[in-house]
């Protein structure tokens, strides 16, 4: 018998919405339009998005390549997210017009572009600079290395012919050292060089609106609120039915 009565009372449902199935199409397009309309509208305050891909090539100073270091050089610009990967940098700027999204691209980039390539120039001359030291080195150890050989040839007392073995030997090493550095540091050099910092693109499209989304998720929770409102609108009636009875 409960059975029979659950079957009843389910049948009894099905009925009573399919007797009212305009709801089911009433409702759900009032919610799909209310959720995506106002997506739209919230998105439609900033309907451009611009991207910017500044390329950082061989700078790896955390000043400049660290999210939070890069974003305190631009304090006063707003609705800008910064992103950092694999020598790239990913500027990501919203407003209202493409023109002001585009100028205020081509600002930050410029700036970061510059500091990139005062970093760049900065380290290239260092570094040119030690390498002539390190050349200069090689041509003095070599020098040294000339005499001390001409010297072995002389006829010493054997602590003096010993002490000048020593030198000999270690200034052979440091050569070694000085000409290997040397060497290491033209190639990373020539490859820095090569790596010059510079903006790879700098793009404007229209925002994306969401409005399909938004309504899709309105149509969703207007089915829901269909059910729930006809199962309600049930329940009531079969109340009053039965404290009137």
């Amino acid at each position: 018998m409960r059975e029979e009565k659950k079957r009843f009372v389910l049948y009894e449902y099905l009925m009573y919405f399919w007797k009212r199935k305009h709801y089911f199409l009433i409702v759900p397009i009032i919610t799909m339009l209310l959720v995506g309309g106002g997506v739209y509208f919230l998105k439609k305050d900033m309907p451009y998005t611009g991207q910017a891909i500044v390329y950082t090539g061989g700078v790896t100073s955390p000043d400049l390549t660290r999210e939070i270091n890069i974003a305190a050089r631009f304090p006063d610009e707003e609705n800008l997210e910064i992103f950092v990967s694999s020598k790239q940098v990913k500027f990501t700027k919203i407003g209202n017009t493409e023109n002001e999204v585009k100028d205020n691209l081509n600002r930050v980039t410029k700036k970061y572009e510059a500091d990139l390539v005062e970093n760049y120039k900065g380290r290239i001359e260092t570094s040119e600079v030690y390498l002539d030291s390190l050349v200069k080195r090689v041509d003095v150890l070599k020098t040294a290395i000339e005499k001390y050989k001409k010297d072995l040839e002389k006829d010493l007392d054997p602590d003096k012919y010993e002490l000048l073995i020593d030198l000999f030997i270690e200034t052979e090493k440091e050569l070694s050292e000085a000409d290997a550095t040397a060497n290491r540091m033209r190639s990373d050099l020539d490859f820095f060089v090569r790596e010059k910092p510079n903006v790879l693109s700098v793009d404007v499209t229209q925002s994306k609106s969401y409005f399909k989304e938004g309504a899709a998720i309105g149509l969703i929770l207007g089915l829901l609120l269909t059910v729930l409102l006809l199962a309600l609108m049930k329940y009531l009636s079969e109340g009053r039915r039965y404290y009137n009875d």
